[in-house]
């Protein structure tokens, strides 16, 4: 399997960098992901999150009296299909969303290794984050977006808008799972505080370049882009493109379960957050007007 050439910015899809692009037209990095990650805490915490949910909406449903056949969920920057597979199996119908093809081929792979009587029940499909119009309002029972799938997405009012596609395709009983990393830990590292106060006077002068925006090697690639959040831009974030925060859940420094420490010190102290959340029943001004930002 190939991967594509790189791209000049100027030919990149929107909230999509350069080293982001290189990421995920890189077959190999598609064919050693599970190799790559495995043992890694934080894949197992989320995995066993969204089932927990899973079985929260299960409930709803049925003392609402809606049981559909095949509750619906998506899993936006779905890898090699970890979070979907689990679904598939408990009788969900799933669709998978990458801009990487290698890593749908190999989901679609696993799906007919494993339950290949499942595999009509998973839509996979080869798109950009933050350009998700083909969903249908109020279609999805679950939405997770993880391991800082988010992050990868360039630009404020891009990863907004992938936020605001999600609020308006959510049923009212419907939950979105989203994980990020943690910018209060850069604080802790050598020559953090330093760091921190350089990254902030230049999102003060490049347009471009926003506070918490890191760009570092990763995997033989020089440039991976990362945008890392504190909790309160994703709380902001979520409230403003039409959800209602359920749960904010700070992550301990290896991401392998809750963090114990008091609630004012976790901006310091959390490596991640997940936040749980469903749709406020508005519809973002962002979505009724044309975007301008």
């Amino acid at each position: 399997m190939s991967s594509e050439p790189s791209r000049p910015s100027w030919q990149l899809p929107p909230g999509v960098s350069k080293g982001a692009w290189d990421y995920v037209t890189q077959a190999h990095i598609a064919g050693q992901y599970d190799e790559f990650h495995r043992g890694h805490p934080l894949l197992e915490l989320d995995r066993q999150l969204v089932l927990d949910t899973a079985d929260a909406i299960e409930s709803d449903l049925a003392r609402g009296g809606a049981t559909p056949d095949f509750p619906i969920a998506i899993d936006l920057g779905c890898g090699t299909g970890r979070t979907l597979l689990p679904l598939l199996d408990r009788g969900w119908r799933t669709i998978g969303v990458d801009l990487s093809p290698a890593m749908l081929q190999e989901t679609a792979r696993k799906c007919d290794l494993e339950q290949p009587q499942n595999r009509s029940s998973m839509a996979l499909v080869h798109g950009n984050l933050a350009q998700l119009d083909f969903l249908t309002d109020h279609s999805l029972h679950l939405a997770t977006c993880l391991y800082s799938s988010i992050g990868m997405v360039q630009g404020r009012k891009h990863r907004c808008r992938v936020f605001e596609h999600v609020a308006r395709a959510l049923r009212p009983e419907g939950r979105f799972i989203v994980h990020v990393h943690n910018r209060g830990i850069w604080i802790r590292d050598p020559g953090g505080l330093l760091r921190m106060v350089r990254d902030r006077v230049r999102s003060l002068t490049d347009p471009v370049w926003e506070f918490g925006d890191r760009v570092y090697a990763y995997r033989g690639l020089p440039s991976m882009f990362l945008h890392i959040y504190s909790e309160q831009e994703l709380r902001n974030d979520l409230i403003r493109s039409g959800f209602r925060i359920e749960r904010v859940l700070p992550l301990n420094i290896t991401s392998s379960g809750p963090l114990n420490f008091p609630w004012w010190l976790r901006s310091f102290r959390a490596g991640g957050f997940f936040a749980i959340a469903s749709h406020d029943q508005r519809v973002p001004k962002a979505l009724e007007q044309p975007d301008r930002r």
